[in-house]
C-alpha cells in the first residue's frame, strides 16, 4: 500500500515536473543547453510509455527519498499554481503521431499520405496555434507531400 502511494507520487512528481517543462520558457537561462532540454523532454515523454511497466516493489525505496519526491510534489504544485491540475492538451506532435499510428493499417502509402495531409489541413484551422507549430505542420505536410508525389 505504502509503495503504491509513492508510485503514485512519483508519477505526479513526473507529471507536474513535464507541465512545468511545457509552460515555462527556458530560452536564455544560463545553463539551459536548449539541446539537452529537448533530450529531457523526450525522456518525459517516454516515461509515460514505461511507468506501467515500472514495479515499485522492486526497488526498495528509503523514507528520505520518499519525503524528498513529496516535498518535489508540494513545491511544483505551488509554482504551477492553477495550472497543476489542468490536463495538458495534445500537442501536434502527439495528433499526428497517434494518427499515423491509426493508418499503419492502411497498406497503400498514397492513401495514408492523404490521410495524414487531411489531419494537417485540420489541425492547421485551428486559430490557437502559434508561429512555430504552423511552420513545423506546413513543413511536415511538404515533407509528406513530396513523398505522396513520388509515389
Amino acid at each position: 500500500m505504502q509503495d503504491e502511494n509513492f508510485r503514485k507520487e512519483l508519477e505526479e512528481l513526473f507529471r507536474l515536473f513535464k507541465r512545468l517543462i511545457d509552460k515555462e520558457s527556458f530560452d536564455g537561462v544560463p545553463g539551459v543547453d536548449p539541446q539537452q532540454l529537448e533530450q529531457l523532454k523526450t525522456f518525459m515523454a517516454q516515461f509515460d510509455d514505461v511507468k506501467d511497466k515500472l514495479n515499485g516493489e522492486m526497488i526498495p525505496v528509503d523514507p528520505f527519498s520518499k519525503m524528498m519526491v513529496s516535498t518535489l510534489v508540494k513545491q511544483l504544485r505551488e509554482q504551477l499554481g492553477p495550472d497543476a491540475d489542468e490536463e495538458p492538451q495534445d500537442t501536434i506532435d502527439d495528433i499526428l503521431n497517434r494518427r499515423e499510428e491509426e493508418l499503419q493499417a492502411l497498406s497503400d502509402a498514397s492513401q495514408r499520405y492523404q490521410s495524414l495531409i487531411e489531419t494537417i489541413d485540420e489541425q492547421l484551422k485551428n486559430p490557437e496555434l502559434s508561429e512555430e507549430e504552423m511552420d513545423a505542420l506546413l513543413d511536415k505536410r511538404s515533407q509528406i507531400s513530396a513523398k505522396l508525389s513520388e509515389n
